[in-house]
């Protein structure tokens, strides 16, 4: 059983088995906690208008430019505010600048989930009982890579070498390394990070640095048009 890290995601790049997405600030937190207050599912859009064509009363919209909620969004990319959002059984169609996009990246792959720091040991649990071979793939931030998804990347990494997954590759070496310190150690100096310092959301970066906070797994299921359809899938020990 073998893992690996790709630090960005890769547009065409063949991902044969088992894909976890990682966008810890704030895309997959987000994602998670969205399923946790009882959403029927998210339909993740590789971009706003994407997403806006799926508008209608019974349709929550969740995204995000620059740290804040778009125009006619009706929630921004904030795990705190999803958490208290009226979505109970409501589909939400979610957009964001990272981490959606690397979702769809990996949409050719066997399964994909959506990790964090959040849900740390319970995507790995899910990951481990799916396939035997996993890649933990970055957003990154604006086609760089981000330090924050690195260090998600090494924590749920080290979760599967403890169920007997051996890691590849410098990248996943580095994110493993990364992930002996904790999280308010690293995150907090992560460019996402102070981007939102800068927009006033830094209780958002409290939030993501939560570990094992919650058991929600959001595992990929098919697609509706242009949105990738994610429900939730509580993880238990295989």
């Amino acid at each position: 059983m073998r893992l690996r890290v790709d630090p960005l995601p890769a547009e065409g790049l063949a991902y044969p088995d088992v894909v976890l997405v990682v966008d810890v600030i704030r895309a997959t937190t987000t994602a998670a906690a969205l399923l946790e207050a009882g959403a029927e599912a998210l339909y993740l859009t590789a971009g706003l208008e994407a997403a806006r064509a799926f508008k209608d009363e019974d349709v929550v919209l969740s995204g995000e430019v620059g740290g804040l909620r778009p125009p006619g969004f009706d929630l921004g990319n904030s795990p705190r505010e999803a958490l208290e959002a009226p979505v109970g059984g409501r589909i939400v169609v979610m957009a964001t600048t990272n981490g959606t996009r690397a979702a769809h990246a990996a949409r050719g792959a066997r399964a994909i989930l959506l990790g964090s720091l959040q849900n740390a040991t319970a995507v790995a649990q899910e990951a481990a009982r799916l396939g035997e071979e996993v890649a933990l793939v970055c957003a990154g931030r604006e086609g760089q890579v981000a330090l924050d998804d690195l260090y998600a990347a090494g924590v749920i990494g080290k979760r599967l070498q403890e169920r007997g997954f051996r890691a590849m590759g410098d990248a996943a070496a580095l994110a493993l390394f990364l992930a002996v310190h904790p999280p308010w150690e690293v995150l907090p100096v992560s460019e996402a990070a102070l981007a939102l310092r800068e927009v006033g959301l830094w209780a958002d970066v409290e939030a993501c640095a939560r570990v094992d906070a919650h058991g929600v797994v959001p595992l990929h299921e098919g697609f509706c048009g242009e949105g990738m359809v994610f429900r939730r899938a509580d993880a238990e020990e295989p």
